[in-house]
This record gives structure tokens, C-alpha cells and sequence, in this order.
């Protein structure tokens, strides 16, 4: 038998203000991923915080334990927002006496650096792009042809077609008791390949937020058979 009308009418309207409730719970949700996704994203690099560091390696690509094989220094954003290229900046205190790298004249050294974000502190999830190795004796021969300055390239492995993707690094160095140091480094990358990269670290962030998601889910399922089980054992 049907419902009385007032009943089934009453009914209908709780389910209506229900289904209501949980749009509403949904859209403000979504609001707050978008609002969330919006601050990883960081479109005009308000909370960038970058790092490189440079050191010498081998021929059989191992760092150097000599006095003057490596520097790190915090990166800084020169290049105003919006334009076509972002340029990153980082200067090596060229007066220090331990800590500042050398680029020698010899064979078998090669000059190598990473570049990446969110702290001191490097791994690959934060990792922007790394240097492709150069000989160092290449670079002297660069400075030769324009004194205290020599290039490399940098690649980002996230960028779709990456290999064919290189940023330019551009380098400068200072001559200190007649040694050639590193004192700073410049690089370009466009800035459709930084939005690119920064894009990419959002899809990273919504993946572990799926996982961690996933697990909850998991777990809140476990949780809810062994309480069924708890409660047939009762009965």
C-alpha cells in the first residue's frame, strides 16, 4: 500500500534538502582541491625556493674529494613575472677557502649540477633539471674565447620530449690565486617549459593524494569487517 501524502511528500523533501546537502558538501570540497592545487601550482612563483649545487666528477662520473670539488647556493628567480624566459640565479663566494669549486685544466674532471625546489634539501621529486656533464677542460676553452664566461645545457626529464627540451646554463668565474672558480650561474628555461614542469608536480601531488585516499578507504573497510565480525560474535 502507497504511502498517506503528507508522509511520501515529507519524504521527498528530506531526500531533495539530503541530495542538496551533498552537492553542496561536493562543490566545497572541490573548491578547497582547487584552492589547495592552486597554491602547488604557484603560477607567478610566489613561494619559490630553489637550490643548485655544482661539483667536479671523474671520468668514471664520482665526486672528487679534494679541497675546492663542490658549491650550493640558494637560487633566486631574476626574470620578472610573465615573461617568455625564467631566469634562475645563484652566486658561489668565490673568497671562501674550502668551500668553492674549481674548474680545472685537466682531462679527466667533468662539471656537473642539479637545480631544484622546496628546500635545502635535494631528491627526485623535487628535482627541476640537472646539468649535462661538460669537460672541464672544455670549459676552459670556452673562456678563452670570452674571458670568465663558458655554457652547458640542462635537462628536464619531465618535459614531454625532453632530450630535444635543453635549458642553457650560462657560467661565470673569477681567477683567485691562480685558480679558476666557479662564482656564478645563470639558467634560462622558457617559461611554457616551467609551467610545463610545475604541471607536472601537481599531477604528482594529486597522485599521492589518490594513494593516501586509497589506503584510507582500505583501511576504514577493515576497520568496518572487523567490527561486523565483533558484533556477530555478540550475537
Amino acid at each position: 500500500s502507497s504511502l498517506p501524502l503528507p508522509i511520501a511528500t515529507a519524504r521527498h523533501t528530506l531526500a531533495a534538502h539530503q541530495a542538496e546537502a551533498a552537492n553542496m558538501a561536493d562543490t566545497k570540497v572541490a573548491e578547497k582541491e582547487k584552492k589547495a592545487e592552486k597554491k602547488v601550482m604557484d603560477e607567478n612563483d610566489e613561494a619559490f625556493c630553489g637550490y643548485c649545487s655544482l661539483q667536479m666528477l671523474d671520468s668514471d662520473g664520482l665526486a672528487s674529494r679534494v679541497k675546492g670539488y663542490n658549491v650550493k647556493a640558494p637560487v633566486q628567480i631574476a626574470s620578472p613575472p610573465g615573461t617568455d624566459l625564467v631566469v634562475f640565479e645563484a652566486h658561489f663566494l668565490t673568497t671562501n677557502p674550502l668551500f668553492f669549486l674549481e674548474i680545472r685544466n685537466e682531462e679527466q674532471f667533468y662539471l656537473f649540477g642539479q637545480w631544484w625546489m622546496d628546500g635545502p634539501k635535494h631528491s627526485e621529486a623535487n628535482q627541476i633539471c640537472q646539468l649535462v656533464p661538460i669537460k672541464m677542460q672544455d670549459c676552459i676553452k670556452q673562456s678563452e674565447q670570452i674571458p670568465h664566461a663558458f655554457a652547458g645545457e640542462a635537462h628536464c626529464q619531465v618535459l614531454r620530449n625532453s632530450t630535444t627540451r635543453l635549458a642553457s646554463a650560462s657560467f661565470t668565474t673569477e681567477d683567485k690565486k691562480f685558480k679558476t672558480k666557479l662564482a656564478k650561474v645563470i639558467l634560462t628555461m622558457p617559461r611554457e617549459a616551467w609551467m610545463e614542469y610545475k604541471s607536472y608536480r601537481v599531477r604528482v601531488w594529486k597522485a599521492g593524494k589518490n594513494w593516501a585516499g586509497q589506503d584510507k578507504d582500505e583501511d576504514d573497510e577493515k576497520k568496518k569487517d572487523e567490527e561486523n565480525k565483533d558484533e556477530e560474535k555478540k550475537e
